[in-house]
């Protein structure tokens, strides 16, 4: 699995990449330190997955700025779609994850706290760059504890909140299964009523048939969107 990291903190980027390289399947392609650096890197040798700290400055010269590293991801997608992007912040900032996760394509949101835990943090790695959606599971717990207002997720029935909560933390159906010691085709229909709830059933499609946009995705986000606490 080839990896590019993008972090503007040198001492932060060294420590993971060190990390990431007692992965015997892991090799590092190159590092950036600035989001500039990060898109000429990707031209220069594209990889498998790519890390990025949401707040990196744009250039050498400039200070973090934000979520200059959310505009490097959309700029990353607009120039790679299938590129896997997976995006580190010291922040549970609910309207940055919902960026990411809105983004076409592989992508994942994780905090950074959660790097001391490297097992976890590679095993988000592999989740994305085989084509999933991972959002950090800390992020996931506390926006199911905020009480919220006119939400679409209290459709849902607490069997369908706790397999959305899985979804959004990236397992795949079969892995739900397996947590909720259920049998994959019980998962299959929770999710057809969850989507049904949360009016994704019936997405428009191409002239294949296929839907335009993933579901599994737009339920994460109505997830997310819908997780403000209440003013």
């Amino acid at each position: 699995m080839r990896i590019a990291v993008a972090e503007d903190s040198g001492l932060y980027r060294d420590l993971l990449v060190r990390a990431l390289l007692d992965y015997g399947d892991v090799e590092v392609t190159g590092q950036a330190a600035t989001t500039s650096e990060l898109l000429e890197l990707v031209e220069q040798c594209t990889p498998d997955i790519v890390i990025i700290d949401i707040a990196m400055p744009p250039t050498a010269s400039q200070p973090p700025e934000g979520d200059a590293g959310l505009t490097a991801a959309r700029e990353l997608r607009r120039r790679h779609p299938d590129l896997p992007i997976l995006a580190l912040s010291q922040y549970q900032e609910v309207s940055w994850a919902q960026e990411i996760a809105a983004l076409d394509g592989p992508v994942g949101y994780q905090l950074k706290g959660r790097v001391e835990d490297m097992d976890s943090l590679v095993q988000a790695i592999r989740d994305v760059a085989r084509g999933g959606t991972r959002i950090d599971q800390t992020l996931v717990k506390a926006l199911l504890a905020r009480k919220r207002h006119n939400d679409p997720i209290d459709r849902l029935s607490p069997t369908e909140r706790r397999v959305l909560e899985l979804m959004a933390g990236g397992l795949s159906n079969t892995a739900i299964a397996s947590t909720l010691s259920y049998v994959p085709r019980t998962v299959e229909g929770i999710i057809t009523s969850l989507y049904r709830k949360l009016e994704l059933a019936e997405l428009p499609k191409d002239e294949q048939g296929k839907p335009v946009v993933n579901a599994r995705v737009m339920a994460i986000l109505a997830f997310l969107r819908w997780g403000r606490p209440l003013p």
